[in-house]
């Protein structure tokens, strides 16, 4: 999470951060670690590195209810009872109280932090492909606020990694998602609940102010790459068309930047997400129930004035996120639990 702080207007992605780590993630699908993994990469194919590991490409504060939620609310699907559910008593606080985002994980390479994440289903995670480089054993951790490995945390190894096949992260970032099957099923807790997805027809009404969480740099220059808390900060949403112009105006560009499948975030300058915190959830709340909207994805340095966080639209790859679950139940019907905790329908999350 960023905090006040300037810098040049020179464009900088968090993914080149990453650049120093991607080790032969170029064309094919990603070679599968043994165990602990991060993130970036656009490959296809699929080589295998270690029994029982795969990593490969697939083919092919909250907004208050609006008017329409009733409705949307009467046509929910329950896929995993409970999901978007916040069980522990929170306190306000720019650190994140312990179980107050419960679906927030730390994708892990040698059990280091390296992006953010969020739990869908009891075995699978959603979070950006960028984060995915090859040669690497992955493992996700979560069960607690600590970016650090504690009594409480549960870290499980990841099994399969499905990268979105048309990820791009030369130019513009696009198409940035990818899916992490966990060695074995979690249990929920009060600490570990899934986030609900939304259906493909369902759109946040711009203005609606939500949440993005993560372990990411506070600031764009100095300080640590990542924090030791899990931080929280507030994000009005924008559409990508809209999103566009106001990227376009800051860097007096006419080339089209925020495309369709992205949505942005923008508070003030001084809130936004930054380094670390990519893959990580952008959530917003109907009705006490949460939902993710967005995967954090790249942005223009951090928290600069007039240039928004810019998000994978969850939303736009539906289709996309159930139709590779479903493909995995079907490979491993033994080791596949149900899909997606909630599915919502048609319909507009509504800003007060």
């Amino acid at each position: 999470m960023a905090s006040r702080g300037g810098g040049s207007l020179g464009l900088l992605l968090w993914v080149l951060l990453l650049q120093p780590w991607r080790g032969g993630a170029q064309g094919g699908s990603l070679p599968p670690p043994p165990f602990p993994a991060p993130t970036s990469a656009s490959s296809s194919g699929g080589d295998r590195e270690g029994p029982g590991v795969s990593v490969g490409r697939a083919e092919g504060p909250s907004a208050t209810p609006g008017p329409q939620e009733p409705d949307i609310l009467s046509q929910l699907v329950e896929l995993i009872p409970g999901c978007g559910q916040v069980i522990a008593k929170i306190l306000g606080g720019k650190e994140a109280e312990e179980g107050k985002w419960p679906w927030q994980v730390s994708v892990r390479i040698n059990e280091k932090h390296v992006c953010g994440g969020s739990l869908i289903t009891q075995q699978w995670v959603l979070t950006a492909g960028h984060c995915i480089l090859s040669r690497f054993r992955y493992s996700v951790k979560m069960g607690d606020r600590s970016v650090h490995r504690e009594i409480t945390s549960v870290v499980v190894p990841v099994r399969n990694i499905i990268i979105h096949p048309q990820l791009s992260v030369v130019g513009i970032i696009q198409k940035d998602l990818a899916l992490l099957q966990l060695l074995y099923p979690v249990n929920f807790t009060m600490t570990i609940q899934p986030i609900c997805i939304p259906q493909k027809t369902f759109r946040v009404e711009a203005g609606t102010t939500c949440w993005v969480t993560g372990w990411g740099r506070k600031e764009e220059y100095g300080g640590g790459l990542i924090t030791a808390v899990l931080h929280e900060v507030d994000q009005d949403i924008i559409h990508h068309e809209k999103c566009n112009e106001l990227i376009q105006k800051a860097m007096t560009t006419k080339r089209n930047i925020v495309l369709e499948g992205m949505l942005c975030g923008y508070k003030e300058a001084g809130k936004d997400s930054c380094q670390g915190d990519s893959g990580g959830p952008l959530v917003c709340e109907l009705n006490a129930t949460w939902v993710q909207v967005g995967i954090v994805s790249w942005g223009i340095g951090c928290g600069r004035k007039n240039y928004p966080g810019v998000y994978t639209e969850v939303s736009f790859y539906k289709d996309w996120v159930i139709g590779q679950l479903s493909q995995a139940r079907s490979w491993d019907s033994a080791g596949f639990l149900p899909l997606l905790c909630l599915l919502l329908p048609l319909g507009v999350l509504v800003a007060p």
